[in-house]
């Protein structure tokens, strides 16, 4: 995380004993959690010293290579960036710090999380193993939950995480409670420019209109975009063609600051009316799917865009 940071009252400021349990974000980039217990693999053959040093070279193979890393996989940095259009994951651990032999149980431990964006905060969902809401926790064991949110807003955004649990020594119970936030910005992935323009209607069907939709993408990112696909979802009264790339093809790359042009023809069908609204006509809605070279999905939805009306 960019940054953490503790709710006013910490435990050296109130002079109150340490707490029991620890809470640890992990951010996961795959969709799933990154968390789990150890595991041994099998141990295989080292390969030759040919292969080890041609696989550490920065682009061991040719240039149109469409792979957009290089064969030697690295590992995302300790947070990296979150993007619009992509689903923010992370999961929240709860430790139980307490040695073995201390007195102490603890029981009930409860997660709970919400993300201030910009425009309000939302209360996020846990996912996990647990069905109940509470768990007790033995020393050296853990409780782990997930939460996700598809980030539509950029800006500063704050994931809050309250950790709850009872203290249990010599008969006396006592509720404790922290809270943690860590801070993030979410930055804008792709930047899209569209235009709209008319085009000539058919000699057989001269009182249709026909438009041309064009868009501009561009990766904002600083790793590479492969670009999954760019689709419209066109208004009534209207059908759609694609000028771009089809599934048979290799889909295209974005290296950073790269801008790619996308384009659809739009026809009215015959007989049928445009939804015309204050002077302007609707027409469509982009839609593009990206994914990040880590594999992450992406996706960003235009608004509804239009034409002047006849």
């Amino acid at each position: 995380m960019a940054q953490t940071r503790t709710r006013a009252g910490s435990v050296a400021a109130s002079g109150a004993s340490p707490h029991s349990i620890s809470l640890k974000v992990l951010r996961d980039f795959f969709g799933e959690s990154r968390l789990s217990h150890p595991s041994l693999s099998p141990a295989h053959t080292l390969p030759g010293t040919d292969s080890i040093a041609k696989a550490s070279l920065p682009y061991p193979t040719a240039p149109t290579d469409p792979f957009p890393l290089s064969p030697l996989l690295a590992l995302p940095p300790a947070f990296g960036a979150a993007y619009v259009g992509t689903v923010f994951s992370c999961t929240l651990c709860a430790n139980n710090e307490l040695p073995s032999s201390s007195p102490i149980v603890v029981r009930d431990v409860q997660l709970s999380a919400e993300l201030q964006v910009p425009s309000g905060s939302i209360a996020l969902g846990l996912e996990g193993p647990d069905a109940v809401d509470g768990r007790d926790i033995q020393p050296a064991q853990t409780l782990q939950k997930v939460v996700r949110h598809e980030l539509r807003e950029d800006g500063p955004h704050v994931l809050a995480v309250t950790v709850t649990y009872q203290e249990t020594r010599d008969d006396t119970t006592n509720k404790r409670t922290f809270r943690k936030l860590y801070q993030f910005v979410a930055q804008p992935a792709l930047g899209v420019r569209t235009k709209v323009g008319d085009l000539a209607a058919k000699k057989d069907t001269p009182d249709t209109r026909r438009f041309v939709l064009e868009a501009q993408l561009e990766n904002l990112t600083e790793t590479p975009v492969v670009l999954e696909k760019v689709t419209v979802s066109t208004a009534q009264g209207l059908t759609s063609k694609s000028l771009n790339w089809n599934d048979a093809d290799d889909k295209p790359i974005l290296s950073p600051q790269d801008v790619m042009q996308v384009a659809f023809t739009l026809q009215q069908i015959q007989g049928e009316q445009l939804d015309e609204t204050n002077g302007r006509t609707v027409l469509a809605q982009l839609h593009v799917d990206w994914r990040s070279p880590m594999g992450e999905k992406g996706s960003l939805t235009t608004g509804w865009l239009g034409s002047r009306a006849r």
